[in-house]
């Protein structure tokens, strides 16, 4: 959720109080160019300064790599800058993040940002090129388990990137009546009538119509905790 914020001197918990917002859950703030800066919560009583702009909280709900792609592609439309370290640094990191939100991301991208980084932070001529290069330092050293798990476990802990979902159809609400198996165009459904249906996983393609043609809410999405459902269809164990 994003706050405005004004000019001061201040420290984050007095931020989130004088917007009416709870430290309580949070694993991060950001706050907006000019500060630029990822503050976790073991810093949120530390005086910092802060410009004009915009207080964002991210919880448990929130995927830190899709947040810091976030951040970099609004400072990279900020910057009228070409320089290269700015510009194509910008574009670089943009497009690594992008790749691992969409579970496409290589074992040496992390390794990859450590060292473009600091380098922006150091040799790019625009203001908001070096504020990319802080934010992807502070970020991987905050979050970078939870980033690298993109690539190396194939995983959003968050259950936040969409790539990373899986649906799947809860035995418990199943009638087995079939209208997710009619929606879905992808052979990714197993069923047929009073029997629980079983969703393909190699199949899906997470076009969300068997969610959405469902009437008793079966079809679930999960990010890492997935429900317990059978391999094959089994009879329905409740009447409709």
């Amino acid at each position: 959720m994003d706050y405005a914020i004004t000019a001061a001197t201040t420290t984050v918990n007095d931020l989130l109080a004088a917007a009416g917002a709870s430290a309580e859950g949070l694993k991060a703030v950001w706050i907006s160019y000019p500060t630029a800066t990822f503050v976790t919560p073991d810093h949120f009583g530390e005086t910092i300064e802060v410009g004009d702009g915009t207080l964002r909280t991210y919880d448990d709900k929130s995927c830190m790599a899709d947040a810091l792609l976030a951040v970099v592609n609004e400072l990279r439309m900020a910057t009228e800058c070409t320089c290269t370290f700015g510009h194509e640094g910008g574009y670089q990191i943009a497009t690594i993040l992008t790749d691992i939100c969409s579970k496409k991301g290589k074992p040496g991208d992390l390794a990859l940002m450590r060292d473009l980084a600091p380098v922006m932070t150091s040799q790019a001529i625009c203001g908001e090129g070096r504020a990319i290069g802080r934010a992807v330092s502070q970020a991987l050293d905050a979050f970078g388990p939870e980033i690298e798990g993109h690539i190396t476990k194939k995983v959003c802990v968050a259950g936040a990137c969409k790539a990373f979902q899986t649906y799947h159809i809860l035995v418990s609400k199943c009638t087995g009546c079939g209208k997710c198996l009619k929606a879905c165009d992808d052979d990714a459904i197993l069923g047929k009538p009073k029997f629980v249906h079983v969703i393909v996983q190699k199949n899906c393609v997470q076009c969300n119509k068997c969610l959405e043609a469902c009437p008793e809410g079966a079809v679930v999405t999960a990010g890492a905790t997935k429900p317990k459902t059978p391999p094959k269809p089994i009879p329905v164990r409740r009447k409709k």
